[in-house]
């Protein structure tokens, strides 16, 4: 299954990549919830999902610098695994020097390091983002690609605006630095709009809402609305839906082929039931 790439730094990065957070336990809908992805994600069962990921064209996973993480990922290039590894930093409660820290991470060989969204989002509101700009330089001397999380679209265009070093954003759909688990509308057209407006690689985050959205629907609005040049990062979670991995890869492939056939008509609408799919190139609704 061909999957189109972008560009990250030196790095072709397939438009979907696969996403850790289930790896981590971290299911973003309740605490049993999450204990259930920690069982089912034995260090084999994530191999097995790299791979059905690799076999199905997705070249890329992003997932948290947990250790168990970077061991399982280390077991799966000894065993011929090639998928790229985009590093999230963990949060800042997890390690006491991000420095230090970020020497572990890069010892794996990740092909791009970001900063913790959530954490990001912190040091904004306490004013404090600016101290970040060593460790973004820390990364690049380290030889990995630069990235900055974030879940506001308000602090994705201020660093941008800033001019932080980074060759990418990784942007949340919903802000979940201020509503947590309520997942909003009107999140996910600030970000797209944040997203158009930032020429810079961005990798969009909860696409799905945690598995609230209807796959097909929510990965057609968010191509229409996300760059040719940005990504999005979906985690899948196969325990009740095994071959859910193959499903997503050929939506979005399927998606992204029809995109390409159709005549270019954006309409600078942010979606929902007044998405670009359900206009015609004039601007005019469909009947």
């Amino acid at each position: 299954m061909k999957l189109p790439t972008i560009s990250i730094a030196s790095h072709r990065v397939t438009r979907l990549i696969i996403g850790g957070n289930p790896y981590s336990g971290i299911s973003h809908r309740s605490a049993a919830a999450s204990k259930a992805m920690i069982d089912y994600y034995t260090t084999q069962q994530i191999i097995s999902d790299l791979r059905q990921a690799e076999e199905n064209g997705i070249n890329t996973v992003l997932a948290r610098a947990d250790r168990h993480i970077m061991r399982t990922l280390n077991e799966y290039w000894n065993t011929g695994g090639t998928i790229q590894w985009v590093a999230q930093t963990p949060k800042d409660t997890e390690y006491a020097d991000l420095n230090e820290y970020l020497q572990i991470i890069a010892s794996y060989k990740p092909i791009a390091i970001y900063h913790h969204g959530g954490t990001t989002d912190k040091l904004y509101a306490e004013g404090r983002l600016d101290s970040l700009h060593e460790s973004l330089k820390y990364i690049r001397d380290l030889g990995c690609a630069v990235g900055l999380g974030t879940h506001d679209p308000l602090v994705l265009k201020h660093c941008y605006t800033e001019g932080y070093d980074v060759d990418f954003y990784v942007c949340a759909l919903y802000n979940h630095t201020r509503h947590r688990e309520l997942y909003l509308p009107d999140d996910r057209s600030a970000a797209f709009a944040a997203i158009q407006a930032i020429p810079t690689p961005i990798i969009a985050i909860k696409v799905l809402a945690a598995g609230r959205n209807e796959p097909r629907e929510a990965f057609q609005l968010a191509l229409e609305n996300i760059k040719p040049t940005d990504a999005m990062a979906v985690g899948m979670y196969t325990q009740f839906q095994p071959d859910q991995i193959h499903q997503n890869a050929r939506t979005v492939a399927q998606l992204i082929r029809k995109s390409e056939n159709e005549p270019n008509c954006r309409t600078g609408s942010y979606g929902y039931s007044g998405s670009r799919g359900s206009l015609r190139c004039d601007g005019a609704r469909r009947s």
